[in-house]
Formats: C-alpha cells, sequence, structure tokens
C-alpha cells in the first residue's frame, strides 16, 4: 500500500472530516465551518489542514479570510486508489 493511499485513508477516515467534506460542496471560510459543524476554531482548523495536507481540499485567501474547496479530482483520484486496492 503507497504511501498516499494511506494519507487519503487517514484523512477520510475520521468522521468529523468527512462531516466538512460534505459541508465542502460549496466553498466556504473556517468561521463558516465550525459554526455550522458545532466545532471549536482550533478543531476545525486543525481538520482542514490535515484535509489540506492530503490535498482534499484548496484554499484561496480572499482579503481577510481563506476559502475552502473541494478538490474533486484528488477525491476521485483516491476513491478510485482504493477501489483497487480493494479489488
Amino acid at each position: 500500500m503507497d504511501q498516499s493511499l494511506l494519507q487519503f485513508i487517514k484523512a477520510i477516515g475520521e468522521p468529523t472530516r468527512l462531516r466538512i467534506l460534505r459541508h465542502l460542496k460549496n466553498e466556504c471560510c473556517v468561521g463558516e465551518i465550525w459554526k455550522k459543524l458545532d466545532l471549536s476554531q482550533n478543531l476545525a482548523s486543525h481538520h482542514l489542514r490535515v484535509l489540506k495536507d492530503a490535498d482534499l481540499i484548496s484554499a484561496e485567501k480572499r482579503g481577510l479570510k481563506v476559502v475552502y474547496r473541494l478538490n474533486e479530482r484528488e477525491l476521485a483520484r483516491g476513491l478510485k486508489r482504493l477501489g483497487s486496492y480493494l479489488e
């Protein structure tokens, strides 16, 4: 099993991170995420960093805010690698 697949599994294997991914169907900033998902700001930032390190989300600075969105291509690639591994 390669390291990128392990990182993908670790990133999506945590329920809070899955909730964040689902919430990021529409791009939003960390303030929206932690309020809507009832998380502390530090915890939301931690989970966003794990997802960003796994390249499952991207971030763009807009003024004073950082806006996050799904990296759908990398998410699909990770799911495909996982499917291939399980075959």
